[in-house]
């Protein structure tokens, strides 16, 4: 069973689930005195922190055709992403290629279709 804030959130947003919902719940939980600290949460707190652009300066997450290629604008910590300015062209030219074939860079692999 979901608590009270798990529903709200999920009734309330289109993209569920996402990190946008997942810190509403936390803000929802926070208020309510549920707080829940782990390492998930954590990260998420860093990741609202850091403000990620896409290559033309617009925030990511928002609903556009393609996905677009996000880099970190600030850094917050030392676990933060190398932010666009800390990589060279070239390197952020071979991450944008790699993005645009696989789709999440080497995290996840491209699907292979079987031959009939």
């Amino acid at each position: 069973m979901k608590d009270a804030c798990y529903n709200k959130v999920k009734d309330s947003y289109k993209v569920f689930p996402s990190a946008r919902a997942s810190q509403a719940i936390a803000k929802c939980r926070k208020s309510k005195g549920q707080v829940r600290k782990t390492k998930k949460g954590a990260a998420l707190k860093r990741w609202g922190k850091e403000k990620w652009k896409d290559q033309s300066g617009k925030p990511c997450g928002t609903k556009r055709k393609g996905t677009p290629y996000c880099r970190p604008s600030k850094r917050v910590s030392s676990k933060t992403p190398r932010t666009r300015s800390e990589m060279s062209k070239s390197q952020y030219r071979s991450k944008v290629s790699q993005k645009s074939s696989v789709g999440r860079g080497k995290r996840v692999t491209p699907v292979r279709r079987k031959r009939k």
